[in-house]
């Protein structure tokens, strides 16, 4: 049956448990947390020796499984079967068999990292029948990020600004378990009930407000010559925290989408936001740029940063450090 992922984390906390579970898509933080989540809710720290099984996709076949999901539990209300990895399951779809005649005392989850079941074959078509649960987790988007930022801070018990929550977002983008870590960190450093500002993210995050690609990009951005080329020295000073391929790939991701942003013919931040699945607060750099830069030089920035990829990477210049990779490319770009 169709469920969403709050209705599943609230049925968890009131120990309400369906027998079966198969996760799919293209987000693997809420599959983790999901599998973890049920592993730790579904049994008691003692009742877990004999009670919980991990499995996982590429080491076993649907008859191990069926075969671990009808034990009965020992000294416990039921059974736990995990299966990680599910996409590697090469006979998946014989555990529809399974799904018809459950073991009542277990609950078996799947999870597919990367994939979805085939919604014409035979154990999806059994999960909606009877009483089993298909959640997809599709793919995060950037402009997403704050907003789950905001709600998993509070989550934890803190206080965190809305700018704080986007820079974050922007300074790590849609990878939910690195921002996830890095709230642990913060919430070990400020507390439960502490407020979390911009500064603190910066600092507890290793970013410097002054020297790091988001500042070299609003210093582009505002064709700031001086500034830009002040950063780029600091980054090159120090080159373990600042890759110069991570700085290019950021760059080329905002001069790309700015030359997108000038064709929209619609730029309200909103609906702008939206069609470049961005945060607005990342908005204003990419239409910053798209003011201060025309659309053909922005067509030869993009091919200027796509060059300077290629001979970060060792390709036809080997033997150009990455500093004077990213000045020649600071050059090209604003003059």
């Amino acid at each position: 049956m169709a469920v969403t992922w709050d209705v599943l984390q609230r049925e968890w906390q009131e120990k309400k448990f369906r027998p079966l579970y198969v996760f799919g898509g293209d987000e693997p933080f809420f599959m983790d947390q999901a599998m973890d989540t049920l592993a730790t809710s579904t049994l008691e720290e003692h009742e877990r020796d004999f009670n919980l099984t991990v499995l996982y996709g590429r080491e076993t076949d649907a008859a191990t499984i069926m075969s671990e999901a009808k034990r009965f539990p020992m000294m416990a209300e039921r059974t736990v079967v995990l299966v990680k990895e599910a996409q590697q399951i090469k006979d998946i779809e014989a555990l529809a068999s399974y799904v018809a005649q459950v073991q009542p005392s277990t609950v078996l989850a799947l999870a597919l990292k990367g994939k979805k079941l085939d919604k014409r074959k035979a154990l999806y078509k059994a999960l909606q029948k009877h009483d089993g649960v298909y959640l997809e987790f599709p793919k995060f988007y950037d402009n997403q990020v704050p907003a789950w930022v905001e709600s998993q801070a509070q989550s934890m018990g803190l206080k965190m600004s809305g700018k704080a929550a986007a820079l974050l977002g922007e300074y790590i983008g849609a990878d939910l378990s690195r921002i996830f870590h890095e709230l642990e960190k913060i919430q070990a450093f400020v507390g439960e009930g502490g407020e979390v500002s911009a500064k603190i993210i910066e600092e507890r995050t290793g970013m410097s407000r002054e020297f790091n690609t988001f500042e070299l990009i609003k210093a582009l951005a505002a064709k700031d010559i001086a500034q830009s080329y002040r950063i780029a020295k600091s980054m090159g000073e120090n080159p373990k925290n600042n890759p110069v391929v991570v700085t290019l790939s950021l760059l080329f991701g905002n001069f790309s989408k700015a030359l997108v942003y000038g064709a929209l013919p619609d730029k309200n931040p909103r609906s702008a936001a939206a069609a470049l699945k961005i945060s607005e607060f990342a908005l204003r750099d990419i239409a910053r740029i798209a003011q201060n830069y025309p659309p053909p030089k922005l067509l030869r920035i993009v091919g200027y940063i796509r060059d300077a990829d290629r001979q970060a990477k060792g390709m036809g210049a080997p033997h150009i450090n990455d500093s004077d990779i990213l000045n020649e490319l600071l050059f090209k770009i604003l003059y």
